[in-house]
């Protein structure tokens, strides 16, 4: 299964990722580390994570250890995209409006 992520996601994980090694160099290796280990639970169970209110395509796969959700959709040809990565407390209506979803 192959994961794709939107200019949008990856926007995202460079943001998270300078973020974290701004404050602690291991901290963002930890986070990309957090992100792999979510987008391997998807591979395994693509629908295992439960849909986002408001927008019926879409899951959100919450990483452990961090504040931060996988907000992706299984597409028709069996392959994942994520579409954004963001902080629970990021008004997430906004943020995923804008997508073509």
């Amino acid at each position: 299964m192959k994961v794709i992520l939107t200019p949008e996601a990856v926007r995202d994980l460079e943001e998270v990722t300078d973020h974290c090694a701004d404050i602690d160099p291991d901290l963002g290796e930890r986070f990309l580390a957090a992100v792999d280990a979510a987008v391997e639970r998807l591979q395994l169970f693509p629908r295992g994570a439960p849909p986002v209110e408001g927008f019926d395509a879409l899951r959100r796969a919450r990483m452990r250890h961090f504040p931060y959700g996988l907000f992706y959709q299984p597409t028709a040809t069996g392959d994942l995209l994520v579409v954004r990565v963001l902080h629970s407390r990021r008004d997430r209506q906004d943020a995923l409006e804008s997508q073509d979803t």
